[in-house]
């Protein structure tokens, strides 16, 4: 459920999303998830992530809370977690609003100046991000106890409190505002793709519908590594079962690749390795590891999309064509 104030604009564009009590291993995947719609994404342990959407919400035609809501069924359906997501204007808001929301909700603060002056006011000088409980002692002391109080007084007067730069950082944000950029991991570690069933398969036996989708997920991590000049050592399927249980295979590539082909194949053989689930399918996932940079000789002799030949996939499904990002996102909204 979205919790949103209204606003007209998309200038909302940083979501902070908490995933609590999870471990590294779901934290990164969680980032990698939230890659896939934008390169201005970092993990910030032990169970958050932020990310700048702006981009992605130009090119998908949503609002950042629609936006947000789709990473969280997402997330929901790989991971089995629950993601609690602040939307606003820049991280300090974003990560008030995502600890002023019950779990599993997402909370969206306009970035207007009087929005995020009335959503700040009243909080605790204790809730802003970053704020050392010293620092808090001694607002207490000179009283000023809320975000509102602090934002009101001159910035001269909260760095004779606190001192010039503690005082700077902490009278910024509480005005709503980033003393850095989002800075972005680079390069990831890896990189993911995924795609959801609208219903789960009625019947299990019937892996048609599943084995296509496997084969896409290969033919296309092969084509976004080209286009980023990486190739991957490894890769890891995993299969998401209705009632939250979930099956995975992993597999070291003989040498780093990033031929589209060889990643489909290794994918289709990994999903048969799996065998049948004996229950309905609600996600699958595949994931290319152990990235690094390609030959860039080998890179621009071949095109994106030349490793799809149809002698490694198997006939009924050869060269499935691979959806972009939006007719993907319309098919699952549909």
């Amino acid at each position: 459920m979205v919790e949103a104030e209204p606003h007209q604009d998309t200038g909302p564009c940083v979501l902070y999303i908490r995933c609590g009590g999870t471990d590294p291993a779901t934290l990164a995947a969680l980032a990698g998830l939230v890659g896939r719609f934008t390169p201005v994404v970092r993990a910030e342990p032990p169970d958050a992530v932020v990310a700048d959407v702006r981009s992605a919400v130009s090119f998908y035609g949503l609002l950042p809370e629609q936006l947000a809501l789709m990473i969280s069924t997402r997330a929901s359906a790989l991971y089995d977690v629950s993601l609690t997501i602040g939307v606003a204007g820049s991280r300090t808001v974003a990560a008030m609003a995502a600890c002023d929301v019950l779990v599993g909700r997402i909370r969206a603060v306009d970035s207007d100046p009087r929005a995020v002056a009335d959503f700040l006011r009243a909080k605790p000088v204790a809730a802003l991000p970053g704020i050392t409980a010293e620092a808090v002692r001694t607002l207490a002391a000179a009283g000023l106890y809320t975000v509102g109080e602090v934002a009101a007084a001159p910035l001269p007067e909260i760095q004779a409190v606190l001192g010039a730069a503690p005082g700077r950082g902490v009278w910024e944000r509480a005005h709503g505002l980033d003393p850095a950029p989002i800075t972005p991991e680079h390069p990831p570690g890896s990189l993911a793709a995924d795609r959801l069933f609208t219903a789960d398969a009625a019947d299990p036996t019937d892996r048609g519908a599943l084995s296509r989708a496997v084969l896409e997920l290969g033919l296309g991590l092969g084509d976004r590594l080209r286009s980023t000049g990486r190739t991957a050592t490894g890769l890891t399927l995993t299969v998401r079962l209705a009632g939250g249980s979930s099956v995975s295979r992993s597999r070291t590539l003989p040498e780093p690749t990033s031929d589209p082909g060889e990643l489909a194949e290794a994918a289709y053989a990994m999903h048969e390795a799996l065998g049948s689930h004996g229950a309905p399918v609600r996600a699958v996932a595949l994931r290319a590891e152990g990235l690094s940079a390609a030959d860039l000789r080998q890179a621009r002799s071949v095109p994106v999309g030349a490793g799809r030949g149809r002698a490694v996939l198997p006939s009924t499904f050869a060269d499935p064509p691979a959806p972009g990002p939006a007719q993907e996102e319309r098919r699952l909204s549909s």
